[in-house]
This record gives C-alpha cells, sequence and structure tokens, in this order.
C-alpha cells in the first residue's frame, strides 16, 4: 500500500479520523481525487473541510490547509451545507477559537477597504 491508499485504509477503519482526511489532502496534487471507502470521491479541499467536520474546535491546521486550497472567489461546501467563501472560513476558523490571532490578521487582510463582517458571536468588524 502506499501513502494514500494507507490514509483511506484509515478512514475506513475510523471515518471521523480527522488526521487522516489532512494527511489524505496533503498528499494529492491539484485536480487530484480520491475514492473513500462507500464510493465517495473527494478532493483536496474537501478532505480539509471533512478533518474540520470530525475535529471542528481543535483544527488550526486543517483551515491554514484549506485556506492554502481556496483562490480569492473561489467558495467551498461546508460540512453542515453552507457555502463559504475564504472570509467564511476565517470566520469558523475564529469561531473554533483556532490560532486566533492568526486568523484576524488573516481576515483583516481579506477584507476590503471598508468592508465588515459578523462573526459568529455577534461581533462586527471592519477594515
Amino acid at each position: 500500500l502506499d501513502k494514500k491508499q494507507l490514509f483511506v485504509e484509515a478512514i475506513r477503519c475510523d471515518p471521523d479520523h480527522e488526521n487522516a482526511y489532512n494527511s489524505l489532502g496533503r498528499q494529492l496534487v491539484a485536480g487530484e481525487t480520491v475514492e473513500l471507502d462507500g464510493g465517495r470521491v473527494m478532493n483536496r479541499k474537501q478532505l480539509f473541510v471533512e478533518a474540520i467536520r470530525c475535529n471542528p474546535d481543535g483544527c488550526c491546521d486543517f483551515h491554514s490547509d484549506l485556506l492554502n486550497e481556496l483562490a480569492s472567489g473561489e467558495t467551498i461546501q461546508w460540512h453542515d451545507g453552507r457555502v463559504l467563501d475564504r472570509k467564511g472560513v476565517l470566520v469558523e476558523a475564529i469561531r473554533c477559537g483556532t490560532s486566533s490571532s492568526s486568523a484576524y490578521c488573516h481576515l483583516g487582510l481579506e477584507l476590503a477597504k471598508n468592508e465588515s463582517i459578523q462573526l459568529n458571536d455577534g461581533r462586527v468588524l471592519d477594515r
């Protein structure tokens, strides 16, 4: 078995193993997909979202990996069905409390001048 196959097998054994999803995502190249047990086909971005779903409160690296994959203006379907852009992913990272200072900084860089955004706790922040 190669690395990808080992991570697929780890997910088959434990479908909530966040590190297996994230590690598998890191093994794929852009545009590549992988078929998981049960027939689900996922790409890098989807694997990173799945890793976050498995551990929403301790997934700083997973948010970073996902952000590195999302281009400006691109969106991704979140594990709860919402569609998020880069700003939305950063708001989720802040909600999780993972690497919050970094997430706040990156969110500030994503916002346009005079743009504001509401965090999950109700606060509205602007640039």
